[in-house]
């Protein structure tokens, strides 16, 4: 998905069933892997989508615009 977004037309996934097999190995040993797993991939994203324009620049626009603000409905609402 990441390849998607910042426009590489091909990443390179060749060995699918070794990496579900892995997955499977590591699920069974720890069954909270995959929410850590997913936690490091998110950040991972984020650090690299901070440095194609198009998200920095969507991610700017959400920080200055008031929409942006978490706690504005929070006030209106109260």
């Amino acid at each position: 998905m990441i390849c998607a977004e910042l426009g590489i037309p091909e990443c390179d996934f060749t060995n699918g069933a070794a990496y579900v097999a892995h997955w499977v190995s590591k699920l069974r040993d720890d069954k909270k892997e995959i929410f850590r797993a997913a936690a490091d991939a998110q950040r991972i994203a984020d650090f690299l989508l901070a440095f194609h324009p198009d998200v920095a620049a969507r991610s700017a626009q959400r920080d200055t615009s008031p929409e942006g603000d978490a706690t504005s409905g929070l006030k209106a609402a109260a």
